[in-house]
């Protein structure tokens, strides 16, 4: 159907929209969370680096004038994974007097000796980022006064390598992408199931809209083809007026069978029409029904036990009328009477006529839409079968003809009240 398939594209279409909505809620997501752990690390190594720089400027101190790195050697900061670097000044320089490079990378003395100079000349506190074997390490100066004179004596120089830092920042992205793509496939799949389940009574619903409307055109298209056919051959032959109104009154019969057929149809699978449950029995309505349809000189047979099913006896009667018409109509040789034979045992419904039989496609008679086909008879029989749990089937009968075989379920068992 092709609103049906033009909702099967919008499922699609919908799916993918949510799928790109989420993928731009996580991506902006994702920045904003990377962007804030970044900074994070960064204030942790300015952290640590402070921390550090200023641990090692107070342990040092001067005795006679000579610069002590006694405490220097013995206390943890100056030992952990942070580097730390001792410049004293001298008349026209400054000199290394204590390294401890930690776990750092090597680092080119002209990279540390700038930035050390700097600030034993008077430029202040100076924090930059270097080049460290081959990765990126963040540097801290910072000047140490002489206790004596209080002049800048020197610079301590604190570093830390930032390759770890960016490391787990990088993982933590990774971490966030992977994370991010198994969490957009999960939502695409649900959003599409979820839109797929949304509008699945939309596809249905208008899937059927259109069965209908191509089985009403197929069902009322041949009875008013025939009816304008004789009305224009009565026209131009009055002597053929009478045979022609016979001929009018039996397609209008079929017409009206058609358009009854169609609307139960469309109450039927639209839900207007609801299943009444109810004891009842079905050997009587069968009977009735059949007393009813077959008029001679068509000839019916009935062997029926006392039977008592549990439905809507209105849907089932109408079931088996169909059942009926159709043995009637399509159930006979020729010009011949159909003979019809009624069989209603416990649960079951048997419909026998003495037809050319089926052919090699007995599903096609349940199709509205082949031109060989029994109209709607037979789809509503089957539906009202489906609705009280049972079947209709359609087989070859002994002798010859078709047995229409509809199974009803047993009637709900008596508590004994």
């Amino acid at each position: 159907m092709q609103t049906a398939r033009r909702l099967s594209t919008l499922r699609g279409r919908l799916a993918l929209l949510l799928i790109a909505l989420n993928m731009v809620g996580l991506a902006g997501m994702g920045a904003v969370a990377l962007i804030v752990d970044q900074r994070q690390r960064d204030d942790l190594v300015e952290m640590e680096l402070d921390r550090t720089a200023r641990t090692a400027k107070a342990l040092l101190h001067y005795e006679s004038g000579v610069l002590q790195l006694d405490r220097l050697f013995t206390d943890p900061a100056s030992e952990g994974p942070t580097g730390v670097y001792v410049y004293e000044g001298t008349r026209t320089d400054i000199r290394l007097v204590f390294g401890y490079p930690s776990s750092l990378p090597v680092i080119a003395p002209e990279v540390l000796r700038g930035p050390a100079r700097l600030v034993w000349r008077g430029r202040g506190e100076f924090a930059t980022t270097v080049a460290a074997g081959g990765r990126r390490a963040r540097l801290l100066a910072v000047p140490f006064s002489h206790a004596v004179t209080g002049a800048v004596a020197g610079t301590v120089v604190a570093v830390v390598d930032l390759g770890p830092v960016q490391q787990a920042h990088q993982k933590l992205g990774w971490a966030l992408f992977t994370g991010g793509t198994v969490f957009t496939l999960l939502v695409g799949l649900g959003g599409y199931l979820l839109v797929r389940r949304g509008t699945q009574p939309a596809v249905e619903a208008l899937g059927q809209q259109e069965q209908f409307v191509a089985d009403a055109a197929h069902e009322l298209r041949t009875p008013l083809t025939v009816i304008r056919a004789l009305s224009e051959a009565a026209l131009k032959d009055p002597g053929r007026q009478r045979q022609a109104l016979r001929q009018v009154l039996r397609s209008t019969e079929r017409l009206a069978d058609s358009v009854e057929a169609l609307l139960m149809r469309a109450r039927l699978v639209a839900g207007l029409r609801e299943l009444q449950r109810q004891p009842f029995r079905l050997d009587q309505l069968a009977e009735d029904v059949v007393a009813e349809t077959v008029q001679p000189p068509h000839t019916a047979e009935v062997s029926v036990s006392p039977t008592v099913a549990s439905g809507d006896p209105a849907l089932v009667s109408i079931a088996i009328r169909n059942l009926v018409h159709n043995a009637v109509r399509h159930g006979r040789i020729g010009a011949e009477p159909a003979a019809v034979t009624l069989i209603v045992e416990t649960g079951m419904i048997t419909i026998r006529d003495t037809g050319p039989g089926l052919d090699d496609r007995p599903a096609q008679r349940f199709r509205s839409s082949v031109a060989d086909g029994t109209g709607l008879g037979l789809t509503i029989a089957q539906w009202v079968a489906e609705l009280h749990g049972g079947a209709l089937r359609l087989h070859p009968a002994p002798g010859g003809g078709t047995a229409a075989v509809m199974t009803l379920p047993d009637p709900p068992a008596s508590d004994g009240r």
